[in-house]
């Protein structure tokens, strides 16, 4: 697909999803490093009727949506954009100093990509996560796999002309709670958009260990469920398979197989129906 916009000169739009919002206050956090006046901000605020939240400011706009799951709130983002890139943010997270520099400066570096991820840092020190070495382009699902939706910019008329949405059974507060990175991602892949990776940090977030959940029911739930948009028929193998490496690894025992092979399968075949209704 042809690009329409150049690599000089981009607008940087920031998309955040939040939460029962009635002031601005909490982007002063998010930002102590940047000008809020230079900086483009749309903010979608799922709320309550009779608590929204209002802005008075030209660069900072407010959808107040009284629906709630995070895919939704990305997905009304989206929509609503206007920005020639957008960045995914949520609520919690700090920004580096110059971070819109920093991506604008990938994109005139990877003048092909519709997609570049960055990396997180931790307001510790530690590392958020494995990253690779070097900048490069991504390839293959593998590659996708760890994605974190605050890692990830993306040129709004490439997503938008191919119709591409974040999938509503996944993410926070929808029926699977993660997932909904991995499966944008490689839609984007399908449709032949160019995935990099920028070896710079533009954010930081609370340091989270998610090893200690991959055990949990809502983890066998939603990674059976991602199989079996995968591999269909082959996910009650792959759940079988999953369960064995959390046996051996200690993180279950054997009493729990049996529940835990249950709430896979139900998994499963929720998804199987649930998206023939998407």
């Amino acid at each position: 697909m042809k690009e329409a916009t150049s690599n000089t000169n981009l607008v940087l739009e920031v998309l955040i999803a939040t939460m029962n919002r009635t002031s601005l206050s909490f982007i002063e956090k998010m930002f102590p490093h940047n000008k809020l006046g230079n900086l483009s901000l749309l903010i979608i605020n799922q709320t309550k009727l009779g608590h929204e939240c209002v802005s008075n400011f030209e660069n900072i706009r407010v959808i107040n949506t009284y629906e709630t799951g995070l895919s939704k709130s990305r997905n009304l983002a989206i929509k609503n954009a206007i920005g020639d890139i957008c960045l995914i943010a949520d609520d919690d997270v700090e920004y580096v100093k110059d971070f819109d520099e920093i991506v604008k400066e990938a994109y005139h570096h990877f003048k092909h990509a519709s997609i570049i991820l960055f990396k997180i840092d931790t307001f510790t020190g530690e590392d958020y996560k494995t990253y690779p070495e070097t900048s490069k382009r991504l390839l293959t699902r593998n590659n996708i796999k760890p994605t974190s939706s605050i890692e990830m910019t993306f040129k709004r008329e490439a997503i938008v002309n191919n119709n591409m949405k974040f999938n509503t059974l996944f993410g926070l507060g929808s029926y699977f709670n993660s997932g909904e990175e991995y499966l944008f991602l490689k839609d984007a892949l399908q449709r032949g958009l160019i995935i990099c990776f920028e070896n710079q940090t533009i954010v930081k977030h609370a340091l989270e260990r998610s090893t200690s959940d991959i055990g949990s029911d809502n983890y066998v739930k939603t990674i059976s469920a991602l199989n079996y948009l995968d591999f269909k028929s082959f996910s009650y193998l792959l759940l079988a398979k999953y369960l064995f490496y959390l046996l051996i690894h200690k993180v279950i025992g054997f009493k729990d197989i049996i529940k835990k092979f249950r709430v896979g399968v139900i998994a499963i075949n929720n998804c199987k129906s649930l998206s023939k209704k998407l």
